[in-house]
């Protein structure tokens, strides 16, 4: 009857309160309550008072419109009993009639509304102890009688309000009513627009409505119902004071937010700061508290759910069982917060079992598992989270014991489960996820099984309700199950959308490092897409893909860099908004903070205002795309636009794959398919070989052993095939000009020298890439093509007038001597023979070479020449630094600056265009991070080098760049490696780590 009338007052159309519906609801309504019989219970009191009051204003709105005498003498007299209580629901018009008549009127005192919502509350906390839902009927009844029978919206109505709110909250949870969660969030916000600053209610305010909005998102999947959540329970939490008896209660409630921002997010702020809210809430929580079980719980979970390392060092799973136990304990049979209690405890125990290996854990859970599900009601929103629970104990059961009638009983559990769920709900997916594995783990006894698995998986990824993350998850394991299938069409379908939920997974809400974490979970993806898409013979969607996959933190950060032309024409205001929005994002702090009060302050603001960005990306993004001729704008490029890459010389992509080991050749005829006939698996040995010769053989004889043996293997199988394929098959001889190819490997490609590739040995004859290409690297070909939109302007030749010299001119950097670091000898001599050449240049050396003072420097240059020690960690590549003065100048440093004038940067360090074994497919090396900065062309070095050599090579590049006409950088390092091989034929290690990233 509320909806009814809410909706006839929107609209004002009296169809709404007309009809046989209409009348049947209002009849049931009425003869709900004995109206003759005397009202001596408070509840009851309660309960006729409302159903009064909806009444008299349905037949009332009815009599206005249709004229009715039935409606008016029955509006009429619902209205002289509402009178008595709540004279200021009646129309003012009949108010003076039953004022005229001598009939009682008189509000209901302060003091009575205030008792009517501790009744509610009492009877809530009563419910909450036997799980008695009828209770909470009674509470709602009380706490919406005081309500409504109070004429004033002050603190006691707010009060009223969200004691309401909470008293339907947990109607919501005990009985899956999602009306009543809707009604609690409109009467919260109505509280909260009453409620003045500084009021001590506002933080049970906050808190109420943090709790619903976490509800809401529950059941939407809406992360701005998460946002609204985590921003009501810091104002609760964080603005209460440390005496505030409910300040535990708001610590919980937004640790579980956090925890579950975590989950949809994958921020792993979220998840420390729930950890931390978590630990405090139990800290000051009385032991004989009622609330203690439910906060040791949360605890336990966010123990569990926390991604890092934990506190103190103590053992996760041990420390989140004692927690649950110790919650269980203190619960009785029937306790609401029983079922959950158990669940967790079958999940920790699932967990610990894997890291310790104890059997009786997995019997425990299995238990823990069941009982949960038969403590839980039927109706309750909780039993498929508890059903899923149980099932994947049984599966971990099955799975260790080869005990199939558990795995039939978990499948079963999981059908129950998603058959509760509403189509759309954001927990199916974990659900049909859940069921896929099932079912494929049975498909050996049931071939059919393997077909429901692949339909459960690919359902579970099109639930648009859930975050992008778990969307990902599931469309890889559809991915993996057709292509081991040998469903490749469905397979590369399934890899399609897999990309692109890991586009959206790693959004630009999420800082750096959070989005390299999200990314490096789906470590070959890139490779296993594209080999699959070859397998569908559909080798143009395989470099779509690569493309799509590889880069996204690249394609992130070319967003802001890339001159978006055609917007501007067709949309300049579009255009300027997407500019500042981008801008903004780029010059957001994403690192450190001088003390740890500032950076929990500063990262909490930045972290908030990038997420608020990020929407607004988004909206600005949904506005172009409704442009003329820009729907497509910033989507991935299509394979046409794609292969204008290939224009200047062919570009060869790479990717090792289990599915198969190709490479795709594109040139101006289109893409060509060389299936490589190698095993993904050699291909990983090789990678491991290749990289302890040049990292870890303390031999040096042994490791360029290792080193030419590599090669050997890289040239037969890899290079000489693409060569031979793309009609290299020879050496070029003595005045021929050299044809360009670029190199763009995946996965494990990435680490291997493909410039390199040949026979090195005196006896085997002298072939190799270097005789028959001059190579070079791309991350990816957006970048290619990114970087042949700068002028092709050549700073060391160029000609500048006076006033250019002076503002771009080049800037050397020397670290001869580093603190903490072995000296140089050879790079103040390969810096000094550089300065000679071009003395307009900044020589920057020794105590002057600081990471501020070179950042600033390269602001102005157009050239950059370092001669100092690098590093890279290739488990995380984003620490990759240049070592100077003062500390590292890091790949973060570089990565967000804008250098207008930057045309070519020469790294003479060790590592520089190195990437990493994790996020393989982000290419993220300093050589990288420069020219996205704004260098065109960038030298760089696969491992470490001999300074020695180095200053030889350097020569060498800087003599052949200063002839006339000039040659491009990239040709300039191929015939300075031809020389330097010429004369150090025994020196492979030496010369083979320089590479050309660029155009």
């Amino acid at each position: 009857m509320e909806d009814r009338l809410a909706a006839f007052s929107a609209s004002g159309d009296p169809a709404v309160l007309r009809g046989p519906e209409a009348q049947q609801l209002a009849e049931r309504l009425y003869y709900a309550i004995d109206w003759l019989a005397p009202q001596t219970e408070k509840v009851e009191t309660a309960r006729a008072f409302n159903v009064a009051v909806l009444l008299a204003s349905f037949h009332w709105q009815r009599f206005q419109y249709d004229g009715s005498d039935a409606d008016a003498g029955r509006g009429g007299l619902f209205y002289k009993m509402v009178s008595q209580v709540a004279p200021h629901c009646v129309p003012t018009d009949l108010l003076e009639v039953f004022m005229e008549q001598g009939e009682p009127i008189r509000d209901t005192p302060t003091s009575q509304l205030t008792a009517l919502t501790a009744r509610g509350v009492n009877l809530l906390k009563e419910a909450e102890i036997n799980g008695d839902a009828r209770l909470l009927d009674d509470a709602v009844a009380l706490c919406l009688f005081a309500v409504r029978a109070n004429p004033r919206q002050d603190v006691v109505w707010a009060e009223s309000l969200i004691m309401l709110g909470n008293v339907l909250t947990r109607r919501y949870e005990y009985t899956g009513d999602a009306d009543s969660l809707t009604r609690a969030y409109n009467v919260t916000l109505m509280a909260e627009d009453v409620l003045p600053e500084g009021d001590p209610y506002r933080p049970k305010c906050f808190s109420t409505l943090g709790h619903i909005a976490i509800r809401l998102y529950e059941r939407e999947g809406d992360l701005d119902r998460l946002d609204l959540a985590i921003r009501a329970l810091r104002e609760a939490a964080y603005g209460a004071p440390g005496y505030d008896q409910y300040r535990a209660a708001y610590l919980t409630n937004l640790a579980t937010a956090l925890s579950q921002h975590y989950g949809h997010t994958g921020r792993f702020e979220s998840a420390t700061e729930a950890l931390e809210a978590q630990f405090e809430a139990v800290r000051t929580t009385p032991r004989d508290h009622p609330d203690l079980p439910s906060r040791l719980m949360n605890l336990a979970a966010a123990l569990q759910g926390h991604p890092g390392t934990v506190p103190n060092g103590v053992d996760r799973h041990d420390e989140a069982a004692a927690h649950i136990r110790h919650a269980l304990s203190l619960t009785t049979d029937g306790h609401p917060d029983r079922p959950r209690g158990l669940r967790l405890l079958a999940g920790v125990l699932q967990k610990r079992f894997t890291s310790k290996h104890d059997p009786r854990d997995l019997t425990d859970a299995v238990e823990a598992g069941r009982a949960a599900v038969e403590a839980c009601g039927v109706g309750s929103y909780q039993r498929p989270y508890l059903l899923r629970g149980f099932a994947e104990a049984l599966m971990a059961y099955a799975d260790h014991f080869s005990a199939v009638d558990q795995l039939d009983e978990a499948i079963g559990a999981l059908r129950e489960a998603d058959a509760l769920l509403p189509k759309d709900h954001p927990y199916r997916r974990d659900t049909l996820m859940t069921l896929g594995y099932a079912l494929r783990d049975r498909a050996g006894a049931d071939p059919a099984d393997r077909e429901q698995a692949l339909q459960a998986l690919r359902d579970a990824s099109s639930i648009t309700s859930a975050p992008a993350r778990d969307r990902a998850w599931a469309a890889v394991a559809a991915g993996y199950l057709a292509a081991d299938s040998e469903d490749f069409t469905g397979a590369v379908e399934s890899f399609t959308l897999a990309l692109e939920q890991l586009e959206l997974t790693a959004w630009r809400g999420l800082d750096r490092a959070d989005r390299e974490r999200l990314i490096a979970e789906h470590p070959n993806l890139v490779a296993h897409a594209a080999a699959v898409a070859v397998r569908a013979d559909r080798a143009e969607r395989a470099v779509e893909l690569i493309e799509q996959g590889r880069g996204i933190l690249l394609a992130q950060a070319l967003e802001a860099r890339t001159d978006h032309s055609e917007l501007r024409a067709l949309a300049p205001e579009l255009d300027h908004r997407l500019r500042q929005v981008l801008d903004e994002l780029d010059r957001l702090p994403d690192g450190s903070y001088s003390t740890a009060a500032e950076e929990v302050h500063e990262r909490r603001r930045a972290n908030d205002r990038r997420a608020a960005l990020a929407r607004e990306r988004e909206e600005v993004l949904a506005d172009i795309r409704k442009v003329s001729d820009l729907a497509d704008f910033l989507r991935p490029r299509p394979f046409a636009k794609l292969l204008v890459a290939a224009e200047r010389g062919p570009v060869v992509l790479l990717c090792a794959s289990r599915y198969g080991c190709y490479a795709l050749l594109l040139s101006g005829a289109g893409v060509q398919v060389l299936d490589l006939k190698l095993d993904e698996r050699h291909v990983a040995n090789r990678v491991i070989r290749f990289t302890r010769a040049v990292d870890g053989e303390p031999s040096p004889l042994r490791a360029s052993e290792a080193l030419v043996d590599g090669l050997s293997w890289l040239w037969a199988v890899v290079a000489k095939p693409v060569l031979e394929a793309l009609g290299h098959t020879k050496p070029i001889g003595p005045g021929t000009e050299w044809p360009r190819l670029w190199w763009c490997p995946t996965g494990l490609f990435t680490l291997l020298p493909m410039h390199a590739a040949g026979h090195h040995r005196p006896e085997s004859g002298g072939d190799a890439v270097l005789d028959r290409v001059v190579s070079s690297y791309t991350p990816t070909l957006r970048a290619l093509l990114y970087t042949r939109t700068h002028p092709p302007k050549h700073p060391l030749t160029h000609p500048r007038p006076p006033s250019a010299r002076e503002a771009a001119r080049g800037l050397i950097v020397s670290m001869p001597s580093t603190p903490g670091w072995p000296d140089l000898p050879a790079a103040e001599q390969e810096a000094r023979a550089v300065h000679r050449r071009h003395p307009d240049a900044e020589l920057v050396t020794g105590p002057a070479a600081t990471a501020p003072s070179v950042r600033e420097a390269l602001t102005h240059c157009s050239w950059a020449h370092f001669a100092c020690h690098g590093r890279q960690d290739l488990g995380h590549p984003s620490r990759g630094a240049l070592i100077l003065h003062d500390g590292p100048l890091t790949l973060r440093d570089i990565v967000n600056l804008r250098l207008p004038h930057a045309q070519f940067a020469f790294l003479s360090a060790c590592e520089t265009s190195r990437g990493g074994i994790v996020l393989a497919d982000e290419a993220i090396s300093f050589a990288t991070a420069l020219q996205l900065a704004g260098f065109r062309d960038v030298v760089g070095t696969l491992w470490s080098i001999d300074d020695t050599l180095a200053s030889d090579i350097t020569d060498l590049v800087y003599e052949h760049m200063s002839r006339r006409p000039a040659p491009n950088p990239a040709t300039a390092l191929h015939a300075a490696l031809h020389a330097v091989r010429a004369h150090h034929p025994d020196d492979v290690m030496g010369w083979a780590p320089y590479v050309h990233v660029g155009p």
